[in-house]
């Protein structure tokens, strides 16, 4: 048996497989758990609800994915026992994705969670990977099987959700809601909607592009850096919670220095954009009182980088930024919330950025893409008061993370490695709110 860590993969021969999903009995403190399975396409994505083998759906309509039942021994473990048939798998599934959850409470209670692969023509045992930094998840993605050169090869995975299975089958695709009628015009209106995150922008006239053009070559920064002295039409719903307006600030330079924003900034949340052109690090970081390093605004060593990040500032002293870059030109403006694109349900973006969202508590389902194999992806909700709540913190081949997400106003602050990310503000439910979620038996 191949013992392998969290990321690590290897080939695993064979037709047919059996899939154990391990822990301690439940009792004493231990939530139940349950196993399941979901059959994915190239994008990473169910094709429908069919594509979830779990307690209320145990086979695929193909026969390649099933549950077959549950084993305990003497020792209090209990295992979930799952069957693949590679030679069943339609073409179109390209990864099984072996996932475990529990209604009960978090894997952190749960001991020994492990899961193994045996070949079922053999006996061997292809591979083992235990969970060892379970906390507060409710559900998690053990392990995946996909393909690669002809072949299937297994990976462990080892990411976690804290909305259950609902929230994780729902991040690959599955809607699992009692069909409801809907009216002839809203079923148009959604069949000629994108696939893309967020609706079609709508045309802008040549006038006011022109305009835009032409400030931004004023002071030679993208678009997405504001130029001094920009117009807003209103400010932001909510955003007064968070600081007062002010007059933007914009500083360009090249290679080190040291900045004193020279105009008033009253105490509250400030947003620090910056952006470098070439290559080589760079890095920003705010200033304390003693002169010293204090909040990290932006670090990266990508080229031609764009970023924006949210700083609070208590307004006693002088507002002072540092910057360290090799001999570069960058520009950093500091300008107030209020500045802030809204979150609505979806936003999709690239690098490090900050939203306003304003509506209900719910829960927040963010995804990076990326071609690095590892990468980081984390995603901070502040309060007016304060107070920071940790909405994703991730480290994968594909990071993706699904928490919940307090009522606004909230300030959402992304920060993210090379790739493009998506984040989508979902209603919280529990796994009771449908017929296809409803448990017909333990």
């Amino acid at each position: 048996m191949t013992e392998i860590v969290k990321g690590g993969n290897l080939p695993v021969p064979g037709q047919v497989w059996r899939i154990a999903v391990v822990r301690r009995a439940a009792g004493d403190g231990v939530p139940e758990v349950d196993a399941s399975a979901l059959l994915l396409d190239a994008s990473g994505r169910v094709r429908g609800d069919g594509d979830l083998v779990f307690y209320n759906q145990p086979a695929h309509a193909s026969g390649a994915v099933r549950l077959t039942g549950q084993v305990r021994d003497e020792e209090r473990r209990v295992a979930d026992w799952l069957e693949i048939d590679t030679a069943l798998v339609e073409p179109a599934v390209q990864r099984i994705v072996i996932t475990a959850s529990s209604d009960e409470g978090m894997f952190g209670q749960v001991p020994g969670l492990h899961i193994r692969t045996i070949s079922a023509g053999t006996g061997e045992q292809l591979a083992l990977y235990e969970v060892d930094d379970a906390s507060t998840e409710t559900a998690f993605v053990l392990g995946e099987f996909y393909r690669r050169d002809g072949a299937w090869k297994f990976r462990a995975v080892g990411q976690g959700w804290d909305s259950g299975l609902v929230g994780l089958a729902e991040d690959f695709g599955i809607v699992g809601g009692d069909p409801e009628p809907a009216h002839h015009d809203e079923a148009a209106t959604h069949e000629d909607e994108p696939d893309s995150v967020g609706a079609a922008p709508e045309a802008i006239p040549e006038e006011l592009l022109a305009k835009v053009r032409e400030a931004e070559a004023a002071v030679r920064i993208p678009a997405q850096v504001p130029v001094q002295g920009a117009v807003r039409v209103g400010p932001m719903p909510d955003s007064a919670s968070f600081g007062e307006d002010f007059a933007e600030f914009v500083r360009s330079g090249k290679g080190k220095a040291d900045i004193t924003v020279d105009v008033p900034v009253p105490a509250g949340f400030v947003v620090v954009d910056s952006a470098r052109w070439g290559d080589g690090y760079f890095g920003v970081h705010s200033v304390d009182e003693q002169g010293k390093d204090d909040v990290l605004l932006a670090n990266t060593t990508l080229e031609d980088y764009e970023g924006r990040a949210v700083l609070r500032y208590d307004g006693r002293s002088p507002l002072r930024l540092r910057v360290n870059a090799v001999q570069r030109e960058w520009t950093v403006s500091v300008r107030p919330v209020s500045t802030l694109d809204e979150l609505g349900r979806e936003a999709e973006g690239r690098g490090g950025d900050v939203l306003l969202y304003t509506g209900p508590a719910g829960l927040l389902a963010s995804r990076l893409r990326t071609r690095f194999e590892h990468a980081y992806f984390l995603v901070h909700g502040h309060e007016p008061d304060g107070r920071k709540h940790l909405l994703a913190n991730v480290a994968s081949r594909r990071p993706k993370d699904s928490k919940p997400l307090p009522e606004g106003p909230l300030l959402v602050q992304v920060r993210s490695a090379d790739g493009d990310w998506s984040l989508e503000v979902r209603p919280r439910k529990g796994k009771g709110s449908g017929r296809f979620w409803r448990r017909a038996s333990r």
